[in-house]
């Protein structure tokens, strides 16, 4: 589980750095030398609107790798849960047991005392 959990963090750590990547994209594409020309702003509007899109399209990536971690660390702590609920129950068996068992023991040895006790008495 922590395998795949690791791997959901790099996953989301890679869509995140995509789309920092292409918001710097974008941002530098006003800065070219090309875009002067009437042509040249229509192309960049153009390539800015898809640009956007696929910034979008990176964003809900990257918020779906988030949650499909965010899954992976519930499933996790419920798989403890259920683990540690189980190794109490454990525990307590074997408590319960071990005092029945000792039990067992004061009465036996009880036993065996007094049927000395009684012993001596008719000697």
């Amino acid at each position: 589980m922590l395998a795949k959990q690791s791997q959901l963090q790099l996953k989301s750590l890679e869509e995140q750095q995509r789309l920092a990547q292409l918001q710097v994209h974008i941002n530098s594409m006003d800065k070219s030398a090309q875009m002067k020309s009437a042509l040249g702003l229509q192309n960049l509007s153009g390539m800015k609107s898809i640009l956007s899109g696929l910034s979008t399209q990176q964003i809900e990536r990257f918020k779906d790798s988030q949650q499909d971690e965010m899954r992976q660390q519930q499933a996790c702590l419920k798989q403890m849960s259920f683990t540690k609920g189980i190794e109490g129950l454990v525990s307590n068996r074997i408590a319960t047991k071990q005092a029945y068992i000792n039990k067992q023991e004061e009465k036996n040895l009880d036993e065996m005392i007094s049927q000395a006790h009684i012993r001596q008495l008719y000697k």
